[in-house]
């Protein structure tokens, strides 16, 4: 960290006149709103900047009433100054491209943003990159994607199969057949659905059809079972973010069915 900056212990040591927990709890978690807003360029420029950034905080946050009488002689703002932080914490501008899907990892720390050609992962907190740029093998559009529940692989659809993605290494380990992907969240193997006929890719709503749920090892891409369940008439399918469920359309019956897939019970 650069000298001169209002750190974040710098700004708890100026917090330690308040006398409440709560009041000091509200002063750290501003202080990092104003690391968030104007990270960009106090990272880029001179020591100076550090403190032009705190005329433009809102008027009636923790660190604009704790510093800017401290700090005279800055910027002025006269008008349009805002009251309190606005509801958008970052802005991340990492691809040149449009992004096909955004997917959060389970404990919400990191998120990866996902194009047809790249990938990245980034700090939720700051929109900061942590790994990445990775350049997806060109099999065509993602259609949706889900991180495993210890964070280090990133399941991508691509139309009729799925690739796993290790985001430390930065490669693809394997692939699996289906249109419909999840992890189980409990021990991470992966749960599929899969056309019989081995080439429906979800878009064909209008006719009959019938899938097989499989179930695969997570680390590296073995089938344990080929019929964990077997439906036929439907129109479309959805599992539920943990693994645990599946959601089934009937086209003929025009109703939804809630499959339990760890106890095969009958549906709801």
């Amino acid at each position: 960290m650069c000298p001169g900056y209002f750190s974040v212990i710098d700004l708890i040591l100026a917090g330690q006149s308040l006398t409440r927990d709560h009041e000091l709890t509200l002063f750290i978690n501003d202080a990092l709103r104003f690391v968030s807003a104007f990270i960009i360029p106090i990272s880029q420029r001179a020591p100076h900047v550090y403190l032009s950034a705190l005329p433009f905080a809102p008027e009636q946050s923790h660190v604009a009433r704790k510093f800017c009488l401290r700090v005279p002689n800055t910027v002025a703002i006269t008008q349009g100054k805002p009251s309190q932080w606005p509801m958008v914490i970052f802005t991340a501008e990492h691809h040149n491209t449009p992004v096909l899907c955004v997917i959060f990892s389970l404990d919400e720390s990191t998120f990866a943003s996902i194009t047809s050609q790249t990938m990245y992962v980034c700090d939720s907190e700051t929109g900061h990159r942590i790994s990445g740029l990775f350049e997806l093998p060109n099999y065509g559009k993602v259609y949706n994607a889900c991180f495993s529940p210890d964070g280090k692989r990133i399941l991508l659809r691509f139309g009729i199969y799925g690739v796993v993605w290790d985001v430390e290494m930065g490669e693809e380990q394997f692939q699996i057949q289906g249109y419909e992907f999840a992890f189980i969240h409990r021990d991470g193997r992966i749960v599929s659905a899969c056309g019989v006929d081995g080439d429906w890719d979800g878009s064909q709503d209008e006719s009959e059809f019938r899938i097989l749920v499989q179930l695969w090892d997570g680390g590296n891409g073995t089938l344990i079972s080929n019929r964990l369940l077997e439906v036929n008439d439907v129109a479309r399918t959805r599992f539920s973010p943990d693994g645990h469920f599946l959601a089934i359309g009937r086209r003929s019956e025009d109703v939804i069915e809630l499959w339990n897939l760890e106890d095969g019970k009958d549906p709801q």
